[in-house]
This record gives C-alpha cells, sequence and structure tokens, in this order.
C-alpha cells in the first residue's frame, strides 16, 4: 500500500511539473485569465494615463503630482504597489508631471530631522524648508462585480483613477475603464 501510494505522488509531481514551463511577457499576454492580470491592469492604466496626459495635461503647465495608493476593492490579492510604480514610470517618461513620493517615502522627512542631532555635521544636513509640495494627487480605485449571464459568470472590473487640486480640494480630472470577462458559473476569482 505504501509504495502504491509513492508512486501516485511520484506521478501527480511528475505530472505537475510537466505542465509548467517559463513563458515570455509578451506570449503570456495572449493569455486570458477570469482573474485581473498585470496586463489588464497596464492596459487600463495606459488608456486612462493617455487620456490624461492627452487632455488635462497637454498643456504649458507641469504639475507637481503624488501618485497616491490605488485601493483594491476585488475579492483579489492585486499588488496595487506594482500598478502605482508603472503609473509613476509612465508619467515620468512623459515628461509632463514632475512626481513626488513624499508620504511614501520616510527618508526625506528622516533627513531634515538629522538637523537636530549634535552629531552630525550640519553642513551636510539637508535644509529645512526645501523640499517641494505636491499640486495634485492622483488616486484610484478597482472593484469587482460579478453577474450570472446566460448561465456563466460575467466579471466586471472597473478601474476609476482622478486627480484632485490639492489647493481647492477640486477634482480636475477622472476616467473610469472596466474589462469585462466571461467564464464558467462555478469559477472564483479570489
Amino acid at each position: 500500500m505504501k509504495k502504491i501510494i509513492i508512486s501516485i505522488c511520484a506521478a501527480l509531481m511528475l505530472g505537475a511539473c510537466a505542465e509548467t514551463r517559463v513563458i515570455d511577457r509578451n506570449e503570456s499576454a495572449n493569455w486570458v485569465a477570469a482573474e485581473l492580470t498585470s496586463h489588464d491592469l497596464e492596459r487600463m492604466a495606459k488608456i486612462m494615463l493617455d487620456d490624461l496626459l492627452n487632455n488635462e495635461l497637454s498643456g504649458d503647465k507641469r504639475f507637481i503630482m503624488e501618485v497616491a495608493q490605488v485601493r483594491n476593492d476585488t475579492m483579489q490579492k492585486i499588488n496595487t504597489a506594482d500598478l502605482t510604480d508603472y503609473m509613476r514610470r509612465e508619467l515620468r517618461r512623459s515628461g509632463r508631471v514632475r512626481l513626488t513620493n513624499l508620504h511614501e517615502n520616510a527618508s526625506v522627512a528622516a533627513s531634515r530631522d538629522l538637523a537636530n542631532k549634535s552629531i552630525m555635521d550640519q553642513s551636510t544636513v539637508m535644509q529645512q524648508g526645501r523640499v517641494v509640495a505636491p499640486d495634485v494627487s492622483l488616486f484610484g480605485r478597482i472593484q469587482q462585480r460579478d453577474f450570472m449571464v446566460d448561465g456563466k459568470r460575467m466579471i466586471e472590473y472597473t478601474f476609476s483613477l482622478a486627480i484632485t487640486d490639492l489647493k481647492t480640494g477640486l477634482e480636475i480630472w477622472s476616467k473610469q475603464e472596466v474589462v469585462t470577462k466571461l467564464t464558467h458559473r462555478n469559477r472564483r476569482t479570489w
């Protein structure tokens, strides 16, 4: 009996290994999953950032922008930090905004606290009053809604981005994109 169990386990392990392979990132874009993939997130972000850059940020003014966290309101474990990193890179490459990450980078504030340390050579300490505050904040949310349609599960992922003017608190731009996926009725996405 013990040999049979070991044989079955070995066969299962070999079978699982035979089905796993490394694929190129470009090739992985052709595969469809019921869950949100990095390709879905990047595609939605690109559409929305293109709209932002071609409409709201097409003038001469260069905003100083903070990119806040994108909130995940789905049933999936989505690494939204990777998504905001992607958006930061694309915004930086555009040359239309200057980015700050004061809220995420504690070392900026900590470097100013060194002025209070007697052990520090004060000529090397960052001066107070030199850090530039953001003009606008970009933030977002990803939501998921599941429906039953003709015996199949339809999943709508809504990706929303908005920019708020930090001086006035007014929203100056927003956009929403939806990715819809159709899958087996019993397919779960968590």
